[in-house]
């Protein structure tokens, strides 16, 4: 006599076909993941570019020029406070004080050196200051772009972002 057997649970087929879904899902979302990160580190670089050019216009009003320095990384080493005192870029908050921290690009706070950006950069970089007569420059690079600006290097003046 023939007894008929249900089996109870999933064959390896199915186990293989849900398991592969899941990884699928998994590396949408990873991928999701990624590009809102970029996204926003871009959000953030412009943000702490417009935050130092508003500290900077203030420094002038206060010392009618801009702070000394030539091809520096910002945030980095004796460049974290911007202040008046000796150097004006400095380690100390001695009053008046402009910007108590001078931001760095978000993708090189953990960094152990900085990696300062040139006119010729083509990779994330620390945001560098030059003193370029009566205007500043400060170089940032983007990863994926903001608005109107696209990813790669950037820069900026007292007057614009370009």
């Amino acid at each position: 006599m023939l007894t008929n057997k249900k089996s109870i649970g999933f064959t390896l087929i199915e186990l293989l076909v849900v398991i592969a879904i899941f990884v699928l899902i998994a590396n949408i979302t990873m991928i999701s993941l990624n590009k809102a990160k970029m996204e926003s580190r871009d959000v953030k670089r412009v943000s702490d570019i417009n935050q130092l050019r508003s500290a900077l216009h203030l420094y002038s009003t206060e010392n009618l020029s801009y702070p000394q320095g030539t091809d520096f990384a910002l945030g980095t080493d004796n460049h974290l406070v911007l202040g008046s005192d000796v150097g004006d870029w400095t380690t100390t908050t001695v009053a008046p004080v402009f910007m108590y921290n001078v931001p760095r690009d978000p993708s090189m706070i953990n960094a152990l050196t900085s990696s300062t950006c040139t006119p010729t950069s083509d990779s994330v970089c620390d945001y560098s200051y030059t003193l370029n007569g009566n205007d500043f420059i400060i170089y940032f690079f983007l990863e994926g772009g903001v608005g109107n600006l696209d990813a790669g290097l950037h820069f900026t003046t007292k007057d614009e972002i370009h």
